[in-house]
């Protein structure tokens, strides 16, 4: 068993890893979201004794409750305004998402710092906004969607080429806006510049006024400024290492093996703002599911016209990124430092120094991304699936390890199943794949048991990327959907199940012992997956849903951030020893490069006011300036609304019914709280009431019958205690 032990090490960490660093078939809880809200709220409408309509009762009020908690009205609009403030960049009709911003605030006044950050999640993001605006119906919302639609459409318009993604984009200007006087200004090195593309200046006026009201900000979205001016003192070493290397005004190094920064040239529409190239596979189904929501959300002509307007447009945008896929036979392309700007590469082949890279990130690897591309594409998907190409698949690594078990496809191997993962097999059976005559799952379980620790160093590349394949398959479900295709949808269906059902199998093997915590996580990921796609699942691996609790935290809190202050300064022992420490770590190019422009120095040091920054550029010097000391909060990681769409997929999970009503419902004192005053409220008109019956002409029993079903009962009550701290005031 140890001899096993030490080739299957060999064979699972030769994998590259990618990254770097659906048919009506769940019944009424997908059919209803082509029914008008409140008639899905409350499908079953009577008249109470004066003629006027009654509601009906929520069928589980624990589902409601679980919900409102989560998701009520107020708070909705207070996470979606937040998250337009301080996660959504680009300009005021148009945002996409970073994953990261440095936060200031003095007073009145905000500047946010945006990115960089690598691979970057908007879709799923956009997924929670539109399910919310399906429920909520408000215009905050709408207005919302809209913004991150065109973030979309300007995601794929940047750099000039149609149908090219990328890992991050960038308008590359400077952008304040002040929400009051309603006004916003662009500019870029200190020169105002405007859109390439006309927005509406009325729509432009309302975003302003309903996400930016009351807020005054700057937006630092000039690479150069933030790499060369802001990132010297805020991330010390990788500015040492990577940013400061400068290759302007072609590109920008942002990362060492899998982006730089294009800047598009003069003649492209959007002349001066930038893109990161390399794009990778691991950002394909993420930004999929964004062009997904465009195409259900044409399903709906009932929706708001604007938002219409602009889902029209993110899906033909959509279309034209599938078709340069289908074109390059299922291969990302892009625009690399080493070719003209016009020349397009297969994405992630050489990185920036020209190291080639032992497997491309733009060549699709698994057949839920090949299929998830040809359903984007003009062509479009359905049964019987066509044969495509994998050009990224990895079988012809894993065939040097797994012998005639694996069967090596010549000369690229061609997807045909929507469930199939590799060697032949699809991801319920792929355990049966032999290691030196053992299945290799058992192995690997063996080893765990016999070391435990041992399984995660051994398979932890390998099971990376299954939330890229997770998103994947439930596009493809999504897809179906839309396109009212059961077969297709089931098959999707099918997918998902096999492939989240193996991450739980992984996640038990490699932390179910010794990380709880990571296990929870997992379990509660997979389950989620499979309730968005209307599977059954355990409610218990959802938990209490504390990931959707704390993200709906964070994005309240920024709202109220203090006011920021200079991190203490650090001496120029310090420094270097933070950059040798990460610099140890790097390749021998990486290396080389650095000594050849610092050798045994630093190009940032301490002076008696702060800091001065140098870098290197080829074609110029460099002379040292003054950098400002990092007086920034750092924010990240929130995916908006992630859960809410269970209360259209899964009500038996969250049900909205009670969030829709919101806060504002159950604060019977009209105070802006719900609290212990407005429980007695309830109670006093409980006994007021009592034995008669609540209508319009007596206001609902003064407002205590809360869900309006014609009586103060239990699920009154079950809705006051849910509603218990909920505040009415968004910002």
């Amino acid at each position: 068993m140890k001899r096993i032990a030490i080739l299957l090490a060999s064979f699972l960490i030769s994998i590259p890893a990618c990254s770097s660093s659906d048919s009506k078939v769940t019944g009424d809880a997908v059919d209803s979201r082509t029914v008008p809200p409140d008639a899905r709220r409350n499908p079953e409408i009577a008249p109470d004794e004066i003629g006027e309509p009654m509601n009906a009762p929520v069928t589980d009020p624990d589902a409601a409750a679980r919900a409102f908690r989560l998701y009520y009205r107020e708070r909705v609009e207070r996470a979606v305004i937040s998250y337009n403030r301080f996660m959504a960049f680009g300009g005021v009709n148009f945002a996409v998402t970073f994953g990261k911003a440095g936060i200031s605030r003095a007073g009145t006044e905000w500047e946010i710092v945006v990115g960089p950050n690598d691979n970057n999640q908007i879709g799923e993001s956009v997924r929670g906004v539109w399910y919310a605006y399906q429920i909520f119906r408000s215009r905050t919302l709408a207005l919302a969607l809209i913004r991150m639609l065109e973030g979309i459409i300007f995601f794929e318009a940047v750099s000039g080429h149609p149908g090219l993604t990328a890992r991050m984009v960038y308008p590359g200007w400077t952008m304040t806006v002040d929400g009051d006087a309603g006004t916003v200004e662009r500019t870029r090195h200190g020169e105002v510049v405007f859109p390439a593309t006309q927005y509406s200046a009325e729509l432009e006026a309302e975003i302003l006024a309903v996400l930016f009201g009351g807020f005054k900000a700057s937006y630092r979205e000039e690479p150069e400024d933030i790499l060369l001016d802001y990132m010297p003192t805020k991330e010390i070493a990788p500015y040492a290492i990577t940013y400061s290397h400068s290759m302007t005004p072609e590109y920008l190094r942002v990362s060492d093996c899998c982006t730089s920064l294009m800047q598009v040239p003069d003649g492209k529409p959007w002349a001066g703002a930038w893109f990161g190239n390399h794009n990778s596979r691991d950002n394909f189904p993420d930004l999929a599911a964004g062009y997904m929501v465009a195409l259900d959300i044409l399903n709906h002509p009932d929706v708001d016209p604007d938002l219409f307007d602009t889902a029209t447009r993110a899906w033909e945008s959509g279309k034209r990124i599938g078709d340069l896929v289908q074109s390059n036979e299922g291969r990302l392309m892009t625009v690399s430092e080493h070719n003209p700007y016009d020349e397009l590469v297969v994405a992630g082949g050489v990185r920036p120094d020209g190291d080639i890279e032992a497997e491309d990130l733009g060549s699709l690897s698994d057949c839920q991304m090949v299929f998830l591309a040809r359903a984007l594409s003009s062509e479009g998907l359905q049964l019987p699936l066509p044969e495509l190409p994998a050009p990224g698949s990895v079988e012809f690594l894993l065939a040097d390890f797994l012998g005639e078990s694996c069967p090596v496809p010549e000369p690229v191997r061609m997807c045909t199943s929507l469930q199939e993962a590799y060697c032949g097999k699809d991801w319920g059976n792929i355990g049966e794949l032999e290691f030196f005559g053992i299945p290799w799952l058992e192995a690997v379980a063996e080893l765990e048991k016999e070391t435990p620790g041992s399984a995660e160093s051994l398979i932890g590349s390998f099971q990376d990327d299954f939330h890229e394949k997770t998103i994947a398959a439930l596009e493809l479900y999504s897809y179906a959907e839309s396109r009212d295709d059961e077969e297709l949808a089931t098959a999707a269906q099918q997918a998902l199940a096999e492939i989240t059902q193996l991450s739980r199998f992984f996640g038990e093997l490699l932390w179910a012992q010794t990380s709880p915590a990571q296990y929870t996580e997992r379990l509660y990921s997979s389950a989620l997956f499979d309730s968005l796609a209307g599977l059954e699942v355990d409610p218990a691996d959802l938990g209490d849903y504390g990931r959707a609790e704390l993200q709906m935290t964070r994005l309240e809190q920024i709202l109220e951030l203090p006011d920021t202050q200079s991190e203490p300064l650090r001496t120029d022992e310090e420094i270097l020893a933070i950059i040798e420490n990460e610099l140890a770590g790097k390749n021998d190019i990486v290396k080389q490069r650095y000594e050849d422009h610092y050798g045994t120095t630093s190009p940032l040091r301490r002076t008696e006011e702060g800091y001065e920054a140098t870098g290197h550029h080829p074609d110029h010097e460099w002379p040292w300036a003054p950098v400002p000391a990092p007086y920034h909060f750092q924010f990240g990681g929130v995916r908006l609304l992630e859960a809410l769409p269970l209360c259209v997929t899964a009500p038996h999970l969250l049900d909205c019914t009670w969030a829709a009503l919101g806060c504002a419902r159950p604060d019977l004192t009209g105070d802006g709280t719900v609290d212990e005053a407005d429980s007695a409220a309830l109670d006093v008109a409980a006994a007021k009431f009592s034995g008669g019956s609540c209508h319009p002409a007596n206001t609902w029993c003064e407002g205590a019958d809360l869900d309006q079903t014609g009586t103060i009962d239990d699920t009154d009550l079950a809705f006051m205690t849910a509603a218990q701290g909920c505040r009415v005031e968004t910002p």
